[in-house]
């Protein structure tokens, strides 16, 4: 594992320029509360539906990790004026200059907010892969966040490209902090972070975790994701805060684990008995999550993809 370092010292002479990159927005905007989990360490939780007018597309919990020079933020929002509100927030939990945001997904929940911190010239890290997808396809994000949430809500907000990426696991120093960035591979998106900070045993899992809440699996691959679960599972974790939902430990991947592990079962099963696509939507009930948030939205799209992707790979493999 590699060791990056930043210091927040080149940052503090930025400081001048806040109230002129926040504008009015930064004085109406609630105050963004947040759960402090250890010395240090918070987390502000995102709401449990879908993005929408009523909650301004902050459906993602976002993370604050407070170190001797600087503060830590983990993912950056779904518009510039929620970005605002972190950066905010980031700053009056521990008095520090935020000196780094880390993406842990190509989610327009966790990027879409990098603009305001693009603006106080604050480091935007996020795997290779997750700033390849941000690059090519969050413009639409955008597009489609604009339309949902209306202009005003998405103003000033643009498309950031991460400055910093990584290719792989690492340590990292940043605002006199280490933390491990973990990427086992293409799980949830091929661009999966997870940050662990061992001071603490907080750990941040971004999407690869949701509790009570149908993950999405749109992007995901299968086999990866489960894989990646397993490492998870081997950390030395006092609290896991998953990407949406609340903070919880180790024993809420198991959940997760099942739904994926059944969804495909389920899915593939029909798939082999020659069941349509219509016949798999009405048969794939997963009753035992039926409790979770999103369920009566998230899981009939996650069958679709499942059996388009299992539609695809059996026509693959049969001869021509």
């Amino acid at each position: 594992m590699g060791v990056w370092s930043l210091s927040g010292r080149l940052f503090v002479s930025l400081a001048i320029c806040v109230l002129a990159c926040f504008g009015t927005v930064a004085a109406t905007a609630q105050p963004l509360p947040a759960v402090e989990l250890a010395p240090g360490v918070h987390v502000a939780l995102g709401a449990r539906d879908e993005a929408a007018a009523d909650n301004g597309g902050a459906v993602g919990n976002i993370g604050f990790i407070v170190g001797a020079d600087g503060t830590i933020v983990i993912n950056t929002g779904s518009s510039r004026q929620h970005g605002v509100r972190i950066l905010e927030a980031a700053e009056a939990l521990g008095g520090k200059p935020v000196v780094l945001a880390i993406i842990t997904q190509p989610l327009q929940e966790f990027v879409m907010g990098a603009a305001a911190f693009a603006e106080r010239g604050i480091p935007i890290l996020a795997h290779e892969a997750a700033a390849q997808l941000i690059v090519e396809r969050c413009e639409r994000c955008l597009a489609n966040l604009t339309a949902l949430l209306g202009e005003e809500a998405m103003r000033g907000t643009r498309v950031v490209a991460p400055d910093r990426t990584v290719s792989g696991s690492l340590t990292l120093i940043a605002g006199g902090r280490s933390l491990h960035l973990m990427h086992f591979g293409w799980g949830h998106t091929p661009g999966d972070l997870a940050v662990l900070d061992p001071a603490s045993g907080v750990l941040f899992a971004g999407a690869l975790i949701s509790i009570g809440r149908i993950p999405a699996v749109r992007d995901a691959q299968p086999t990866g994701w489960l894989d990646a679960l397993a490492e998870l599972e081997r950390l030395p974790v006092q609290t896991l805060v998953p990407g949406y939902g609340p903070p919880g430990g180790l024993d809420d991947i198991g959940p997760v684990r099942d739904y994926l592990t059944q969804l495909d079962a389920r899915v593939g099963a029909l798939v082999d008995d020659g069941a349509g696509l219509q016949e798999t939507l009405a048969a794939a009930e997963l009753p035992q999550f039926a409790h979770w948030a999103l369920y009566p939205v998230m899981h009939p799209r996650n069958v679709q993809h499942r059996y388009l992707r299992l539609e695809t790979e059996l026509f693959d493999r049969e001869p021509r």
